[in-house]
Order: C-alpha cells, then structure tokens, then sequence
C-alpha cells in the first residue's frame, strides 16, 4: 500500500485507524460538492442506505431482545442481506467463497442433516436445515462485511448497538417489575394466565438472549476507553439476574463471569481448559446422563430442585434413543417428534413424547439427531471456533472467552439448539462481538501484538 504524503502527513500515520487508511487509500478523494450541484451518483445514494440499514440493526437488537425475541431471525436474515449487499458493493465476495476448514466443518454438517431428513420422523427437518443454513451463512458474510468495515463506521455502529441494548435491557426491567404489560397486551394475554407467563418462557428467552449480548456491549464499553464501566456491565447483569426465574441465565452469566477472571489471569491456559471440557462433553455426555438416570437417580434426588429433576429425566431417554442410531442419529430435528412408546413423564408431559420438543442439551441433541458423524463434526466448529479467538488481541479474548462459556452453559441447559431465535441470538451476540473489536484498531497496536 502506498500512502501519499501530501494527504498522509507522517506525523498521523501511527494514528489512524488501519481500515481507514485502507479504505482510503483504494479510491480517489471526492471533491466537495458545490451549491447547485447535480445529486451524487446512485452509488452513494446505495452506500447510505446500506449505512441506514446497518445502524437501524445495530440500534434495534437491544430492544428486540427485550420485547419480541422470536422476532430475532428476522434481525438475522436482515442481516445476512446487509451483509451480501455491502460485500458486493466493495467488490469483496472472494472473502466467503475460500474454503477454509470451519466452513467445510459446517458444509459437512449441513450435508449429514440434509441427507438425514431421509430418516427423521419430524415434519420440519428440511426447514430446520433451512434455518440452520442462513444462520451458518450469517455468520460467514456477516463476519467478512464487519472484518472490512472503516474504523468509524464500526464506531458508529458499535455506539448505536450500546444505546439500543441500554434501551432494550431498561425495557425488559420496566416491563419485569410492571408484569409484562407490553406483553400481555400484544398477545391478549388474560389477567388469569398471567403466573403462567411470569414464570413461563417469556421472561426466560429475554433473560438468555441479553446474558449472550452483555459480553460484546462489556467489550465495547472496554474498547471506548471505560475500562471500569466495562466490567459492571456483566456484574450488573448478574446482580439482576437473581430475581428472575431463569436459571440458564443465572449459570451462563455466573460461567461467564469466571471465565472472564480466568482468561485475564491466562487466556491461553482457559482456551486449553474449554477445549479439553467441550471434547469431554461430547465423549462423555451419553455415559454420563445414563449413570446421573439410572443409577445414580438423580430425577428423583432431594438435592436438585425440581426442573433439574425433569431435565436429568428428559436426558436419560434421550440418551437411551441415541444409543439405537449411534452412527447417523435420529434425523435432525427428530427430537420434537420421536414416538413416546409408552413413556410418561413424572414431571410436566408436554404432547404425547417425553421430550418436549428437544432435550435441553445442545451435545444431547447432536448425539440423538445426527449421531457421532454430527458429534464429531460439531465438536470440530467448536474447537475451531475457540482456537480462533486466539488471534485476537489480547485485552479482547477475555471477553470473547466469556461469550464462548456463556453460550455454553446455556446450551446445555436450556433451550433447543436448532430454535431459529435462539441460533440467531448466538449469531448476534458473535457479529456484535466482531465489531467490539474493530473499535479503535489503530496501527501500532496491531504491530505490538504481532510483536507478542
């Protein structure tokens, strides 16, 4: 790259924004334009919309989460479009067509739940792969479209993110300590159903999804100089957390919070800690749910309260049916619609199957619905996708650490892997997270951590 002096005076090269200089190096200054100037070309016009667009998503997260989180994979479909558009305008598609290992990870895994719906009992296996595919899309353009984003526009962008979740999280207390009245109104819900929605799935969703989005905002208020403030963000989450029901959220806030003490301690030795504990999970999960089912009886033990008990239920038949299609699985999706054979739950039957639509446990699930083929490919995404926060700067990979512990927690307790909300919350809570880190990229610390 060459900059010239005359618009790069040496003195401020050390100080610009990397992305900038690229940015603007790679195309000639524009004139100012005259009073009575003819309007800019259509592809200026085309460049703010995609601004507006972008910063509408950035800044309406927050409050989505907050109040319509089933509405999340419509924010990531919008997203996945944005990010399509603003690649094509750069001229940048060749950053998603390389193959890279993860990516052919993933095609591998898409392929096996494809050909699995040959087998699946549920209706919805191919929407399901569907669903999976846009989000695995997302994640790749959206990544590549914030990677090649100017320093300032992700500033811009960054800010509107924090100002929408600050917005979206004093909406979700508003409406927790006045009982949802939001809620209740859009979906007519009678004064006499109101226990079932407080300490139904309402409260819970928004609860998990602003648990995934606390470490990019703490990240970003870390990246705009607030150090202190950054670390109250997810100490202040957690202290809220203990009056609501959901206690996913409280375990993947706790699991975040260690984490992020532990990796800032060491992040090399915490990413070598999750990779050896996300390769036991998967090993190990199927031997595990059986001995905590069977005999060691935990569904019927005094020392767990009484979801726990359900969902040790929930895991042993869903590890007995593994068992019958080791290799391949179920079919995806099979979960929700796997014939009860005469099973009843002790607890809360919902439907005719003991498996209320999945089996709380994102490891369970692969092993049922697509076997050690789809185990085996997962725990590959995943280790890769944990050794790449290695390459991020140092004072970044505590928070990303914590992101990563977080989502797993959750996902082995609470909700189905393959639900479009909840996928799209992982998306978001990631894309968001990528763009913490283009905050402030400036030149000399990109050469001090290579030097490191």
């Amino acid at each position: 790259m060459r900059l010239s002096p005359r618009r790069f005076p040496l003195i401020r090269v050390e100080f610009m924004p990397v992305d900038s200089l690229d940015a603007t190096a790679s195309r000639p200054a524009s004139p100012p334009t005259a009073p009575g100037a003819p309007p800019a070309p259509a592809g200026r016009g085309a460049d703010a919309a995609l601004r507006g667009v972008a910063g509408a998503a950035a800044l309406v997260l927050g409050p989505l989460a907050a109040l319509a989180p089933r509405g999340l994979p419509v924010w990531a479909i919008l997203v996945l479009l944005l990010s399509l558009a603003g690649l094509a305008r750069r001229g940048a598609f060749g950053r998603i067509l390389h193959l890279t290992p993860p990516v052919a990870a993933v095609g591998a895994f898409l392929l096996l739940a494809l050909a699995s719906c040959l087998w699946s009992p549920s209706d919805r296996a191919l929407a399901t792969v569907l669903e999976i595919g846009y989000i695995a899309l997302g994640a790749l353009a959206g990544g590549a479209w914030i990677a090649g984003l100017p320093a300032a526009e992700a500033r811009r962008l960054a800010g509107l993110f924090l100002a929408g979740g600050l917005a979206g999280g004093l909406l979700f207390a508003a409406e927790a300590a006045l009982d949802f009245p939001l809620n209740r109104w859009w979906n007519a819900v009678p004064d006499d159903q109101l226990p079932n929605l407080l300490n139904g799935n309402v409260p819970k969703r928004t609860a998990a999804l602003l648990c995934l989005l606390v470490w990019p905002a703490a990240l970003a208020v870390d990246r705009f100089g607030r150090k202190a403030l950054a670390l109250l963000v997810p100490v202040g989450y957690a202290l809220a957390c203990l009056p609501l029901t959901s206690r996913s959220a409280m375990l993947g806030i706790a699991a975040g919070l260690a984490t992020l003490a532990a990796a800032r301690a060491s992040a090399q030795w915490t990413r070598r800690l999750f990779a050896a504990a996300v390769t036991a999970a998967f090993l190990l999960v199927l031997p595990a749910v059986l001995l905590f089912s069977g005999p060691l009886d935990l569904d019927h033990s005094g020392l767990l309260f009484r979801s726990a008990q359900h969902r040790v239920e929930i895991w042993g038949h869903a590890a007995e049916r593994a068992l019958r299609t080791p290799a391949f699985g179920q079919g995806i999706d099979a979960s929700r619609s796997l014939p009860p054979e005469g099973a009843v739950s002790e607890f809360s039957p919902i439907g005719d199957s003991l498996l209320p639509l999945h089996p709380h446990n994102a490891f369970l699930q692969v092993w049922l619905e697509t076997g050690a083929v789809g185990a085996a490919l997962a725990l590959a995404v995943l280790l890769m996708l944990l050794a790449a926060t290695a390459r991020l700067e140092r004072r970044d990979q505590p928070f990303a650490l914590a992101l990563f512990a977080t989502a797993m927690a959750m996902g082995s307790t609470a909700y189905g892997i393959w639900q479009p909300w909840w996928m799209a919350g992982f998306l978001s809570a990631a894309l968001m997270l990528r763009l913490a880190t283009r905050i402030g990229a400036r030149i000399g610390a990109r050469i001090g951590d290579k030097a490191r």
